[in-house]
């Protein structure tokens, strides 16, 4: 049985993406003041600049991340076909579905060839019950 559908976006909690875009500016900040304490303070030891790189490279990471997840956001649904939005993203047919099973809050999308697990605590509570109606046009239990 074939749905063919417009693309449906699985968002990120809006806690997840703040959270990461927080601490993000948070690590790239010390970092900078590290820089600058070390720049000011004459006769410092160069341990306040490797400690500051260290920041800088953590907060840069995170708003990497938080970018990345705010543009891509956690699944889409398109034709069929769910994709979970990785590095190297996932992809499940939905026409390949045997069983859905909720365990631990998550969700694990089955088929004969593979297990795919949407994590539950991450997603937006709207866009969830969305993911969770569109499954239900599936048939399984």
């Amino acid at each position: 049985m074939e749905y063919e559908s417009e693309m449906i976006t699985i968002r990120y909690a809006k806690e997840r993406l703040t959270n990461n875009l927080r601490l993000g500016l948070f690590f790239f900040g010390t970092g900078l003041l590290l820089f600058v304490v070390e720049l000011l303070v004459t006769g410092a030891d160069n341990s306040l600049s490797v400690i500051g790189s260290g920041q800088i490279f953590g907060g840069t990471t995170l708003l990497g991340i938080y970018y990345f997840e705010y543009k891509k956001q956690y699944l889409t649904l398109r034709n069929g076909v769910l994709t979970k939005h990785t590095l190297f993203p996932k992809h499940i047919h939905l026409t390949q579905l045997k069983s859905i099973k909720e365990f631990a809050g998550d969700l694990k999308l089955i088929t004969s060839k593979q297990e795919f697990i949407v994590n539950t605590q991450i997603v937006d509570p709207i866009s969830l019950a969305e993911l969770k109606n569109e499954l239900q046009r599936y048939d399984l239990n």
